[in-house]
């Protein structure tokens, strides 16, 4: 179920949060997004990433807390990479929540060079012992570029304790703000929407007075997210600020959902091998 326990000083994170909710920012499939600019050679990429918010699934618990995803990956020439990051929520205890282990393989489908799939294992370790806690994830995926448009489809199964699925589209349209020797700015808005498995506790009717709790396992859609970045890049730099707007789809249990949004910080820095 998607939910946060509230106490004084903590916040015990759901399976779903701690799994589901940072796809589009931790997982490595955004490494894959810096191949059209690489050249056939090893690389190392760091990044860090800040939110002032955290959502889960795109949903707000009135949790004032922000959130940190630093990561190192390592880029080889013939596109495949592996990638270890981190979650740090400043509202949980303990801060650092998990550790992630991803290795994947890329490349282009097309001589074109239009058609770009991937495929990705990851390991997480969590901080807490959840139970049915899902360690394993595989995630496959196929991006269509060509010029100022790009579309990528995420297909996902995770394993390893109750397992599940989960399916992510994401749309964006490419547009070059200032374009110089020294430095590059571009808007880069997208649109997302983000399918998975929610596990829901229903009080159900038996008979005259006797109700009884029924496990009821949903697929649908979860979240839909838009965000408005603005990019530069100078040199072996990265440097992005992001407004992002969530809309939750409520699962049959919930009620009063809200829009909301937070806004999001990435420092990045590329290294030739």
């Amino acid at each position: 179920m998607i939910s946060a326990l509230c106490t004084a000083q903590e916040v015990e994170l759901s399976e779903a949060d701690v799994i589901l909710d940072d796809l589009f920012v931790s997982d490595s499939l955004d490494v894959l997004e810096l191949f059209d600019k690489l050249k056939k050679q090893d690389y190392l990429y760091t990044t860090v990433i800040y939110n002032n918010k955290t959502l889960f699934s795109g949903r707000d618990f009135g949790v004032n807390q922000y959130s940190m995803f630093p990561s190192i990956s390592y880029i080889d020439g013939d596109n495949f990479f592996l990638n270890l990051n981190a979650g740090y929520y400043s509202g949980v205890n303990p801060t650092w929540d998990f550790v992630t282990l991803s290795g994947g393989y890329s490349n282009y489908l097309n001589k074109r060079k239009t058609l770009l799939a991937s495929g990705v294992y990851s390991y997480s370790s969590y901080s807490q012992d959840v139970a049915d806690l899902n360690n394993h994830r595989l995630t496959a995926g196929l991006s269509f570029r060509k010029k100022w448009f790009r579309n990528t489809l995420t297909l996902g199964y995770l394993f390893g304790g109750a397992s599940s699925t989960f399916v992510s589209n994401n749309t964006y349209i490419s547009i070059d703000i200032l374009d110089t020797k020294l430095f590059d700015i571009s808007l880069r808005p997208r649109i997302g929407f983000f399918w998975g498995n929610q596990t829901v506790s229903e009080l159900v009717f038996i008979r005259p007075r006797q109700f009884e709790y029924v496990n009821t396992n949903y697929f649908q859609l979860l979240n839909t997210e838009v965000g408005i970045p603005v990019e530069l890049d100078f040199g072996n730099w990265d440097v992005e600020i992001e407004y992002t707007f969530n809309s939750p789809k409520a699962l049959p249990s919930e009620e009063g959902l809200k829009n909301s949004g937070f806004i999001l910080l990435s420092l990045g820095y590329l290294i030739e091998l």
